[in-house]
């Protein structure tokens, strides 16, 4: 028998070796496995938002409070609707672009915030809730703006807050300037204080409404362009209020239109404002069109209207049935947002009431302010011209959801509503008082 070396003894066979190499090749391939499932979840994910690290209800809130963000959009999610609002004040601020609201964005809204709250005489803490709403709310009342509680142009010009920090001035003359704001304040961009002469922030501001309002490039710049529409729809106007149409807005124009409103049962102020306009047959808003045409934010047409108030909303309301939006919540009423309260606030305007609203939780504020409002739907004796509001109400009006107009109390413990922004449309509809989808008060236009 041969004898054993040393070596033949402590090295392994051959047949030992396989399985070693067979597992280190299974690691191997694991490894490449592993690493390639990685690549691939990043390039299907992509990367996580740096923004979704802030407080993303405090940065809702402040962009709503400045007209960035619908009311509705107050959601506590980071979505596309909240990206595209960052981008919107981004641009207005001079910040990249980029959706993401990091350390600049935040710190640039925050104290765009504060100066709204300052002059608004509020805690200037950064955070545009309650409290900011109602001390801008009255800020809006004791300067006569739309008491919405919304800092936009209009509400920031008034504070003298330049709101598009990048934008540039206005060309031409003091004297020409004063006729631009004489136009400005005659259209109801610019209160009639704001005649000075010179091209302030609030000025700018309201450049950049009309410009808007009139599908102009939206730069504050008043260039040849802006001066040009701007003469020709206070001409318009001029025409339709039986003065001369020189493209100045003295006082010659506002006698006139004075005139007008007191004979069209109108306020009668002197300022062309949405309401007088719409009754002169003069679009306000001119925007891109949709599918189903006409302007983008521009005037419904609204047939004569007679009776009561409450006549007349309900007249106004029904005019609409049918109009459908234009697609992305583009609709006649206001901005491309969820418009049923556009809508409802719309059809009390036509009836006298002034008060424009795209909340519909706002409602409750109005009859709480004004004593029109029932929270005890079985007790609530509805009448046409009524709202009636949706949502987890009244104890908290932020999660409120819809809004429609009264039509018809049926006396079955239903009603019958007509509202917009039903399957994209203006549409009658049947609502249960109590048990159906949740309702939580109904309010009365004032003097109805």
């Amino acid at each position: 028998m041969p004898s054993l070396s040393s070596s033949s003894l402590v090295s392994p066979s051959p047949a030992t070796r396989p399985p070693d190499r067979a597992a280190a090749s299974a690691r191997r391939l694991m490894a490449v496995f592993l690493t390639l499932a990685a690549a691939l979840t990043a390039l299907l994910t992509g990367p996580v938002p740096t923004a979704h690290a802030v407080d993303t209800g405090l940065l809702q809130r402040g962009l709503s409070g400045l007209s960035y963000l619908p009311r509705s959009g107050v959601d506590g999610a980071y979505g596309p609707q909240t990206r595209d609002s960052v981008r919107h004040f981004q641009r207005d601020n001079g910040l990249d672009a980029d959706g993401d609201a990091g350390p600049k964005t935040t710190a640039a809204l925050l104290a765009k915030v504060k100066l709204v709250q300052s002059a608004a005489g509020t805690s200037a803490d950064g955070d545009y809730g309650t409290n900011t709403l109602d001390a801008v709310k009255s800020y809006q009342s004791r300067h006569g703006l739309e008491v919405d509680g919304i800092a936009g142009p209009q509400t920031m010009g008034e504070m003298n807050i330049d709101r598009i920090v990048s934008s540039g001035q206005g060309t031409g003359t003091g004297t020409e300037t004063r006729l631009l704001q004489r136009n400005l304040a005659g259209l109801g961009y610019l209160p009639l204080s704001g005649v000075d002469g010179a091209y302030g922030p609030r000025t700018k501001n309201a450049v950049l409404s009309f410009q808007s309002d009139n599908d102009l490039e939206v730069d504050g710049i008043a260039g040849p362009q802006t001066k040009g529409a701007l003469s020709a729809k206070v001409q318009r106007v001029q025409s339709a209020a039986g003065t001369s149409a020189d493209g100045d807005y003295g006082p010659d124009t506002l006698s006139a239109v004075k005139s007008y409103q007191a004979g069209h049962s109108l306020e009668a102020d002197g300022i062309a404002g949405p309401r007088t306009m719409a009754a002169m047959g003069i679009a306000r808003e001119i925007g891109s069109t949709g599918p189903g045409g006409g302007p983008s934010g521009g005037s419904p047409t609204v047939p004569p209207l007679s009776g009561s108030v409450r006549d007349k909303i309900i007249q106004a309301a029904r005019s609409q049935l049918g109009q459908e939006e234009w697609g992305n919540n583009c609709n006649p009423y206001g901005r491309c947002e969820a418009w049923c309260a556009h809508f409802a606030s719309w059809a009390w305007q036509q009836a006298g009431i002034n008060y424009h609203t795209a909340f519909s939780g706002d409602f409750y504020s109005y009859g709480r302010d004004h004593g029109t409002l029932r929270t005890d739907l079985r007790n609530a004796s509805p009448k046409p011209g009524d709202v009636m509001l949706f949502g987890t109400g009244p104890s908290s009006t932020a999660t409120s959801v819809h809004v429609g107009v009264i039509e018809k109390d049926n006396g079955d413990g239903t009603v019958t509503t007509i509202e917009g922004n039903h399957n994209d449309r203006v549409e009658r509809v049947t609502r249960r008082l109590v048990g159906g989808w949740p309702a939580y008060a109904i309010v009365s236009p004032s003097g109805g």
